[in-house]
């Protein structure tokens, strides 16, 4: 039995508890649980520990069509969910995904030929079914719709506005953490595999959405935010203040775009410090950031602020932009600021205090406004049904886990449908769509059917695993760097990668527990290094929690009729043995101490198939 809960119930020492079966296993890889898409981390970094590199491969892009951009700049959640972090450190998931990747190559052809691992319904060479989609936007979102669309026969076209592909990918993260070629290889593959692309289509602008529904079953709008919200202060509002989205959009592509030598970028997060490393790059000779927030408020990774003060960004914190300082001619001499003494109110809404008399002048000559990104909605311009389609809050209405909007057979997803987010989520949100799409047009019922297998772990693993030091991959000095617009974090080496892998706990791997085999002696909860075992009496637990499973459970092992018997006589007739999941890092030495082998470490393997 596992301990969900040993809150206090209103008694003293009264657990609930649930019967594991195959979703409460599943749900134990933390890091598959907390990927958006499912991926599975520990089998790949399983994989790679064991030198299969292939399969390590195939796990990880199985359900991912952009596996080798997730490797390089996923926000990972998978790591923020990993069971590891409760020991010591978090495993370095990205980039041994990112050391895969590599390995299995980066090159249009190798991306062609991974569409032959995906995870998802149909096959690369379906029958056509007569049905057709526009998706708009040639993002993540769109790119992956499209890719589960062609599967199953759709012909599936897409408008962007862009010469490229990848949207935010190509466009909005600077080629030194993501190189252009990659994300463009990655896209080419679902090109190959049938995607019609027009590129330098706006829609709104050279067609409209009416056009479109008289040509299409369905459509997919995946544009992304691609405006940069204003700053309402007197100056702001004029066209040498930089629009950060904007500046990005240009400097991604390659090209050009004239900054002064003392820049200010208003913001605090990762797209505010996206423009300030890019403009180190781009010739500035000083960066400087003001944000409203202090450094434990900012919405910026950890890893952006710290790479960007060892390139020489400056950061002001807990300061407010008050007014554009220029002079006679007009030209941006600095921005006028007052320091702020409180963001949030006792009820956590935003509500900044300034501090009397504390207005201060950064000097500069160009100033970048990125506090923020929102819809651009021109692509409504000519649509009939515009005012149907609900945008609220600058983001288009959308319904979780479909992508359906307030228009039938009219679908959202990624930043334009939920806000900004993650690519991966972006990826998830094009799955979901699909799903909806392909339910609604030809009335399918999809569903993953999972089997499990149970096999006992034999001999016990070596605890080297618990040694091994966190580490991750080495970054080009500072002074290198910041000329550099190429990638600047480094790969692993294969050594590094076959250390690093070896961290995983192996979540798959559990304590199995032989009631009948059990003398009661204790060993295992006394070796336990993380207290994660306790052993209760019967009359300790809530039987009757959920749908009586437990209780069931009960009366078929001990062949009574528990509901019948009082506290004492099922404290007397027998023995539970809780574990907490939260605690548990499966070193095995309850297995290892117990003298009746009565515990096991018993490792699940799962495989799944789509059915309907």
């Amino acid at each position: 039995m596992q301990e969900e809960d040993d809150s206090l119930l209103g008694y003293q020492d009264i657990y609930k508890t649930v019967i594991p079966d195959l979703d409460y296993y599943l749900r134990q890889i933390d890091c598959r649980d907390g990927c958006p898409v499912n991926t599975d981390p520990r089998g790949y970094m399983m994989a790679l520990h064991r030198g299969d590199y292939l399969e390590g491969y195939k796990i990880a892009r199985g359900p991912n069509p952009f596996a080798s951009i997730c490797g390089v700049i996923c926000g990972a959640p998978c790591e923020l969910t990993c069971r590891r972090d409760r020991v010591d450190k978090t495993l370095t998931i990205r980039a041994q995904k990112r050391f895969l990747s590599e390995w299995y190559g980066l090159s249009l052809e190798a991306h062609i030929k991974s569409l032959e691992m995906s995870y998802a319904r149909g096959s690369t060479k379906p029958k056509p079914n007569g049905l057709k989609v526009a998706c708009l936007g040639a993002g993540v979102a769109s790119l992956t719709c499209a890719h589960d669309l062609l599967r199953l026969g759709y012909q599936v076209d897409v408008y962007e506005m862009m010469r490229m592909p990848g949207g935010m990918l190509t466009y909005g993260v600077p080629n030194y953490r993501l190189k252009n070629e990659v994300a463009i290889n990655e896209c080419g593959a679902i090109e190959y595999l049938g995607a019609k692309i027009h590129y330098n289509m706006k829609v709104g602008r050279d067609i409209t959405l009416d056009e479109l529904e008289e040509k299409y079953n369905a459509i997919f709008i995946g544009i992304g935010l691609w405006k940069s919200r204003e700053l309402p202060i007197p100056g702001a509002d004029q066209p040498d203040i930089i629009r950060g989205i904007e500046y990005l959009r240009v400097r991604c592509a390659e090209e050009k775009w004239k900054i002064g030598e003392n820049i200010i970028v208003i913001g605090g997060g990762n797209v505010a410090y996206d423009v300030a490393r890019t403009s180190v790059r781009n010739g500035a000779k000083s960066v400087t950031m003001v944000c409203l927030e202090t450094r434990d408020e900012q919405t910026a990774d950890e890893f952006e602020i710290e790479d960007g003060f060892e390139e020489g960004v400056k950061t002001l914190n807990r300061v407010a932009p008050k007014e554009v300082v220029r002079d006679s001619d007009g030209k941006v001499i600095g921005l006028k600021m007052n320091r702020i003494s409180q963001l949030f109110d006792y009820l956590g809404k935003f509500s900044p205090i300034p501090v009397p008399d504390s207005d201060f002048i950064i000097p500069c000559d160009t100033i970048a406004l990125a506090i923020g990104q929102s819809i651009d909605t021109s692509f409504l311009n000519g649509w009939k049904k515009k005012n149907e389609l609900i945008i609220d809050r600058g983001i288009i209405k959308t319904e979780r886990g479909t992508g359906r909007t307030s228009v039938k057979n009219v679908y959202a997803g990624g930043d334009a449908a939920f806000g900004p987010a993650l690519f991966i989520t972006g990826i998830r949100h094009g799955q979901e769509s699909a799903r909806a799409i392909d339910t609604d047009l030809r009335n399918t019922s999809p569903y993953q059917e999972f089997v499990g297998e149970f096999t006992e772990l034999s001999p016990f693993r070596d605890k080297t695993y618990l040694k091994t030091r966190w580490a991750l991959p080495t970054y080009q000095p500072p002074k290198l760097r910041i000329h550099n617009e190429n990638m600047v974090e480094n790969n692993y080496t294969e050594e590094e990668a076959h250390l690093q892998s070896n961290r995983c706990l192996q979540c798959h791997v559990n304590p199995v527990f032989d009631g009948t085999l059990c003398i009661k002696c204790n060993g295992c909860v006394d070796v336990c290094p993380c207290n994660c075992l306790k052993q209760v009496p019967l009359s300790k637990l809530v039987l009757d929690e959920g749908d009586g499973s437990l209780r069931r459970a009960v009366n078929n092992f001990y062949g009574v009729e528990s509901e019948q018997l009082s506290n004492e006589e099922l404290a007397n007739m027998g023995t539970a043995m809780l574990k907490d999941e939260d605690l548990c890092i499966r070193c095995g030495l309850c297995a290892e101490k117990c003298p009746t082998q009565a515990v096991t470490m018993d490792a699940m393997n799962y495989s799944f198939r789509w059915l309907g």
